[in-house]
């Protein structure tokens, strides 16, 4: 028996170093994640497509927007073929999950030094991004699916599982506070270069991250039932299975209307600050907004625990109230448009802050839905399809971000808000390292042709009322469709623990009128 082999266990109790390099490494690889969700398009928009003319910018722009939308239809089959590539492809000596961890991280370390070292120009950088962006993407994929995988793998028990998921929200909270804080105060008039540099700070711990855990880390033994089913799945099934599954089908929907929504707003990046703040103080009111974002979301992660393990609130109920209050937040942001007076950045800092708290606190009662499905399909298909389950959850998160670059797109172009990043983006290219002479470059075209109010607006109706909407949907979904409650969910565990009682007492006989 060699070394990774011995790295398991049996039970719900999970074993105090997994538990912890499992929930921390989450910070490590969601901030690589992070770091190109969030500033991949800032990368490209403010600095990768300059030195153009505003047509050109315009038409290459769009074609990598189409780029994007057109892989994450791919990822629509690719993100489930992966699922059913864990599921039966197993380096028995290695474990089920560990190799995919590994060889996901690796990869995609390198892919997103390249995507941010190696710009061409014009034309040839649009193909390059489309070939960056489709490995970036794949490698991920490998990454993210098994690592997620192991969650509802590591326990059956809920409250094991809230606990994991809310120590893990903490720590990707932390990754997603600093590279979302400290990365636009860095790169404020000096974008390209800096972005470059996080690149590989963000690969090299993401790499190093998955390494220590797929060392260190013990798997727990697999049910001898689940792995039979789970050798005899068909290719067609990967498709099938949130088809037979309608509480998982339910919580798929409701998860991307959910990602959607509450990615629109961060997708507006440094677009929303300049336009609103201007180009010299945008990066610095980006990384006090996220403050605000963290410090929610980080408040949502110890909160959580205390309104349903203390004061007894029911996960429904919660989260009802979480989607209308988190609705109510996106339309005092929308009339944010029209407020000027006195401490209107504070302001939005607060109606910031309240849409934030809801989100997270819906993002961690969405997480246990999805593994409670699991055990629903355990409990009456008796699969658990943890790998296949958790591709269409990636799949939902892709889709969601070619949504937020297709909502940013329409805006940016329907306010005409576009010819303004057109100028930030030469001016950078130009004046690169120079933020003093871009500054003075890009007040001189603000000058001459200043932003109106109406522009705002318009630019306001796609990152306000657009998810409000989405988050309505989110929550007429569950309100009406899901039925896991906890009691539901108690009585399915204890059934399939009978089961398993049932199978071993029988299969024990077996074995001893052979012998």
């Amino acid at each position: 028996m060699n070394y990774f082999e011995k790295r398991t266990f049996e039970g719900d109790k999970v074993p105090g170093l997994t538990k912890w390099l499992y929930t921390s490494s989450g910070m490590f690889r969601d901030a690589a994640y992070q770091f190109v969700s969030l500033f991949l398009l800032s990368f490209v928009q403010f600095f990768a497509l300059g030195s153009v003319t505003l047509e050109e910018y315009t038409q290459m722009f769009l074609a990598i927007t189409i780029i994007i939308a057109v892989l994450r239809i791919w990822d629509g089959f690719n993100d489930p073929i992966m699922g059913y590539i864990i599921e039966k492809v197993h380096f028995k000596k290695l474990g089920k999950y560990r190799p995919w961890i590994a060889m996901g991280a690796l990869l995609n370390s390198l892919v997103t030094i390249l995507m941010f070292w190696v710009t061409p120009t014009g034309w040839a950088y649009v193909a390059w991004f489309g070939v960056s962006y489709f490995l970036w993407d794949l490698t991920y994929t490998i990454n993210d699916i098994s690592f997620w995988a192991v969650l509802p793998s590591l326990s059956n028990d809920e409250k094991v599982r809230a606990n994991l998921t809310t120590i893990l929200s903490i720590f990707i909270s932390i990754g997603t506070f600093a590279v979302g804080g400290i990365v636009p105060l860095l790169a404020s008039g000096n974008q390209g270069p800096t972005y470059r540099v996080v690149s590989i700070v963000v690969s090299v711990l993401f790499a190093l991250s998955q390494l220590i855990l797929v060392i260190f880390m013990k798997e727990r033994k697999q049910d001898e039932i689940i792995e039979q089913n789970n050798e005899k799945m068909k290719f067609r099934e990967i498709f099938t299975v949130v088809g037979k599954n309608d509480q998982l089908r339910w919580t798929i929907i409701a998860i991307l209307l959910y990602y959607t929504g509450s990615s629109v707003l961060t997708g507006a990046g440094l677009n929303y600050f300049y336009f609103n703040f201007g180009y010299a103080e945008g990066g610095t009111y980006q990384l006090y907004f996220t403050i605000v974002f963290a410090a929610a979301t980080l408040i949502a992660q110890f909160i959580y625990p205390l309104l349903v393990n203390k004061l007894k609130i029911p996960k429904m109920r919660l989260f009802e109230i979480c989607c209308l209050t988190t609705i109510a937040s996106y339309v005092l942001l929308f009339s944010y448009v029209f407020y000027t007076g006195p401490a209107t950045f504070a302001l939005l800092c607060v109606f910031g802050f309240i849409a934030f708290l809801g989100q997270a606190i819906i993002s961690l009662i969405l997480y246990i839905m999805i593994q409670d499905s699991i055990d629903f399909n355990e409990w009456k298909f008796n699969e658990r399809r943890e790998s296949s389950t958790f591709a269409l959850r990636a799949f939902t998160a892709k889709i969601a971000s070619s949504l937020q670059q297709l909502i940013l797109y329409v805006f940016l172009y329907a306010s005409g808000l576009i010819v303004y990043s057109n100028a930030i983006a030469n001016f950078e290219r130009e004046f690169m390292n120079n933020s003093s002479e871009i500054l003075n470059q890009y007040n001189a075209f603000l000058a001459s042709d200043p932003i109106e109010q109406m522009q705002l607006i318009i630019f306001h109706i796609g990152f306000t009322i657009i998810p409000m909407l989405l988050f309505l949907g989110t929550y007429l979904i569950i309100r009406f469709k899901y039925k896991i409650t906890e009691e539901f969910h108690i009585k399915m565990c204890k059934e399939i623990e009978e089961r398993k009682i049932r199978y071993k007492e029988e299969n024990s006989g077996e074995k001893t009128q052979n012998g």
